[in-house]
């Protein structure tokens, strides 16, 4: 991380009229957070928080993705329940000075800001994508908080490990996001219209959109996420299993290469009451047909109500 941080503050010196337009564009899109800010030992974090009810229920986005993106899902859910989203790292309107972006940090920021909420269990957990990995991390690490795991076509650990047929989907990804954090003081991805996570969202997001998909945290934490990823893949091969009592649904897009879909059919064997749904879309289910995911997390919200009769 010191040497590609050099070569981009390097880049940025010699480039100084560059960086200088890039930083007042910066400055001129900025949009006001949504949420709050929750200040933690390391982090000042963007939450999210909706909604009144006995269950909590965290959403997870996925890699490059933040709070805003559960604005078809977010109103749904707060309607019978507490509901928190959040940008990790410097993603979003976060900040961060933690050096590495692994699953277990994102645990501990959660973790973290529910401690400073004091938001209480139980928990319904919903991870899309990379975020899912964070989200079954947690429910390993703390089973008794959690009542139910929605995974919304979840990358699982196999697809980070460094094995012969990941490698060259690596390097091509690498490249990217190695290209992007690199230039991204001189502002080349700005003029090239690659920034960082959605490209589109409910009309009401636009600004906020064009804002945080360009700033320097944005491509810094998705170079590190990227960076951290086997490391992440580690600690969930390294975990407790998830108690095989504990309810699952893994919502899996069929829309997807093979191998996805076979890393799919391995979490839908994670626990004894684990079910599989697959839907006809693609991999952002929460944006394609919100309803799906909305119907599964209330599925897992009502088994408290069903605890208590």
């Amino acid at each position: 991380m010191l040497v590609p941080t050099v070569i981009r503050n390097i880049l940025g010196l010699i480039g100084l009229p560059f960086t200088a337009w890039n930083v007042t564009m910066d400055r001129i899109n900025r949009v006001t957070p949504p949420g709050k800010i929750v200040k933690t030992k390391h982090s000042d974090v963007h939450v999210m928080v909706t909604g009144d009810g006995p269950v909590t229920v965290i959403l997870e986005a996925g890699f490059s993705s933040i709070s805003i993106d559960w604005c078809y899902v977010q109103p749904e859910i707060s309607k019978v329940a507490r509901v928190i989203s959040y940008d990790r790292g410097n993603y979003g309107w976060s900040r961060t000075e933690r050096k590495t972006m692994t699953s277990l940090d994102s645990v501990e920021e959660i973790r973290e800001v529910l401690d400073k909420l004091d938001v209480k269990p139980p928990f319904v957990l919903v991870g899309h994508s990379f975020g899912g990995l964070s989200m079954r991390l947690f429910a390993s690490m703390y089973p008794d908080d959690v009542i139910g795991v929605v995974l919304e076509d979840a990358a699982h650990e196999n697809q980070y490990i460094d094995s012969e047929e990941n490698q060259k989907r690596r390097r091509n990804f690498k490249r990217l996001v190695t290209f992007g954090y690199l230039t991204s003081l001189v502002g080349i991805p700005r003029m090239l219209r690659q920034r960082i996570g959605r490209k589109f969202l409910a009309k009401e997001y636009d600004a906020s959109l064009k804002y945080i998909g360009y700033t320097l945290g944005s491509y810094q934490s998705a170079y590190m996420e990227y960076l951290d990823s086997v490391t992440s893949a580690n600690q969930l091969m390294q975990a407790k299993p998830l108690p095989k009592e504990m309810p699952v649904i893994v919502i899996s897009a069929k829309n997807q290469p093979e191998e996805w879909k076979k890393n799919q059919q391995n979490l839908s064997k994670l626990t004894e009451q684990t079910e599989q749904v697959e839907v006809e879309t693609g991999h952002s289910v929460h944006l394609e047909n919100p309803q799906i995911v909305i119907d599964s997390i209330l599925k897992m919200v009502s088994l408290v109500k069903q605890t208590n009769q």
